[in-house]
């Protein structure tokens, strides 16, 4: 513990925190101008600025790297757009950037670090791209395949620049440091949404009620808040034991954690995902799990002091953020019909009705409700149906989301069985499934089929592979039990450092693919940033 101090003590060096400061900054402005129509900027605007960052990120690499990871979480923000292919992220401009100076500084032996050699983790990455290209044997809509497919090419980029930047403890403190640079801005953005919308100002939301900040939709909002939780909970694991609370950096560090999961717990409530919710679950339940015992050599020392303490500070924030929500009315949704929901797949509906007589407690489909003199209506309309004479109530369904999703799975399977072998492309999907509410094309709504769909059984075998590889890493240095010790072994950590880098690496890798279970989030910045990140957490162990 106190080797990750003395490396806490080196990011708040005076260069590093206005850095920091001005990255967070930064994230707010675009934020600000995005909402005042002020983006995405004119070409001049935009070439000017290529320009600028390109000379600083030759000069300083390293701080342009920490700027792209303070701006991932902006998903929703268009920096330019029209006379580029593609729509263009603020992330992923700073990234495109930074990329080109190293490739130059490189090119001209300027470059201050060697370039990473990829291990054999990384080119299971690199094999997505090429085998993205084989539905094209087979499929139609070739074009939105090969538009599709630079975009992951773009991502694979952006994931090797996180492996080449995070190479030592230090570097992956202060790239953890700077996503809470970016948190900071997705929570600004998320609560002035909660807030705008509770009072009755326009809150830029997709969809009613449910906050999206910086992201497309709530959804993907909510994959994002489950990583950070997944960083910050180990960040509290460390911070429990009352020996590592007695100087003030620690204090001041487990405040600022403890307040940090209570907002991103509160906010992701707020998302209504039940995805995201399934996501926090298993990372607190994870991360009591870890505190029930520590690995030693000579074996597991339980710790039910550790396990008491955080059990009643997790138990403590999610009471304090359920409260916050409903006595505060954050949301204009049950929040407990929506948990309750996900168990029966029955949904409170609000409807209007001409009167109060023979309405059923109970309807299948919103079909029924005419043949009762009723209509199925949205809560910001109720005033409007009340005025009107009309009979306000709630009743039950079948919850449709839960059907779509069912019904989306067995369809993916059926074409995905079909083009097994090669998939049918990443993007295409859609043309089957249809679209949704707002016309939007359906996807897999999960990342394994997303990824069998885009690159074949060979690309979901590589990625299961990689993925199951980095959670056996940490699992062979946190479990107690090791029933495969003859094969694979079963090391200790060698010291709370490498403690808690393994608790970072299986708690990150829940949070990215619990959610993504039932999303398709293969196409975030915030996953393959992940990604990159914590595949560097093994390397730096080893």
């Amino acid at each position: 513990m106190q080797e990750l101090f003395e490396n806490l003590k080196n990011i708040f060096k005076k260069d590093i925190s206005i850095l920091w400061i001005f990255s967070a900054v930064l994230g707010l402005a675009l934020v600000a101008l995005d909402l005042r129509n002020k983006l995405p900027l004119r070409a001049g605007d935009f070439a000017f600025i290529s320009i600028l960052i390109l000379c600083v990120a030759m000069y300083r690499p390293r701080w342009v790297f920490y700027i792209f990871i303070s701006l991932v979480p902006l998903e929703n923000i268009i920096l330019a757009s029209g006379y580029l292919p593609l729509q263009l992220r603020p992330y992923q401009f700073v990234g495109a950037v930074l990329a080109i100076a190293i490739s130059i500084l490189w090119a001209a032996r300027h470059l201050n670090f060697k370039l990473l050699k990829p291990a054999w983790l990384d080119w299971l990455v690199f094999s997505l791209v090429p085998l993205s290209f084989l539905p094209l044997i087979t499929a139609q809509a070739k074009s939105a395949i090969i538009k599709n497919n630079l975009i992951l090419f773009s991502f694979v980029v952006l994931y090797f620049l996180v492996r080449n930047f995070v190479r030592t403890k230090r570097h992956l403190l202060e790239t953890v440091f700077f996503t809470l640079a970016g948190n900071l801005v997705v929570l600004a953005y998320g609560f002035g949404q909660v807030f705008a919308d509770k009072f009755g100002r326009n809150s830029f939301e997709v969809f009613f009620g449910r906050p999206n900040a910086a992201f497309t939709e709530p959804d993907w909002l909510g994959i994002y808040l489950c990583f950070m939780l997944a960083i910050l909970l180990s960040i509290l694991y460390f911070l429990c034991h009352p020996a590592h609370s007695r100087k003030f950096l620690e204090k001041i560090t487990n405040v600022v954690a403890y307040v940090l999961v209570f907002l991103d717990l509160t906010l992701l409530i707020l998302t209504l995902s039940r995805s995201a919710w399934v996501g926090a679950a298993g990372l607190i339940f994870f991360f009591l799990i870890f505190s029930l015992y520590e690995k030693k050599n000579s074996g597991p020392v339980f710790t039910p002091k550790k396990f008491a303490k955080n059990f009643a500070a997790m138990v403590a924030i999610i009471v304090l953020s359920l409260a916050a929500v409903h006595f505060g009315r954050l949301s204009k949704f049950d929040i407990f019909d929506r948990a309750r929901s996900t168990a029966t797949s029955e949904q409170k509906i609000t409807i209007a009705c001409d009167n109060d007589e023979n309405i059923p407690e109970y309807i299948t489909d919103t079909s029924e409700l005419s043949s009762y003199n009723c209509l199925h209506i949205n809560l910001e309309d109720i005033k409007s149906f009340q005025s009107r004479g009309k009979y306000v109530t709630e009743i039950f369904r079948k919850d449709p989301n839960v059907a779509t999703r069912s019904e989306i799975y067995q369809k993916s399977f059926e074409i995905l069985k079909k083009n097994p072998l090669f998939g049918i492309g990443f993007g295409t999907i859609s043309q089957t499934l249809g679209t949704d509410s707002r016309g939007s094309g359906l996807n897999e709504s999960n990342i394994f089929l997303q990824v069998w769909a885009g690159t074949g059984v060979l690309g979901l075998t590589f990625f299961t592979v990689l993925l199951a590889y980095l959670a056996i890493f940490s699992l062979r240095r946190l479990s107690p039990a090791c029933p495969l010790n003859h094969f694979i072994g079963c090391p200790v950590a060698r010291g709370e450092f490498e403690q808690f880098l393994n608790v970072f690496l299986f708690l990150g890798l829940v949070g990215l693919i619990l959610p993504n279970l039932f999303n398709a989030g293969l196409f975030m910045g915030i996953w393959w940033i992940g990604l990159g990140i914590l595949t560097s957490v093994s390397k730096i162990q080893n």
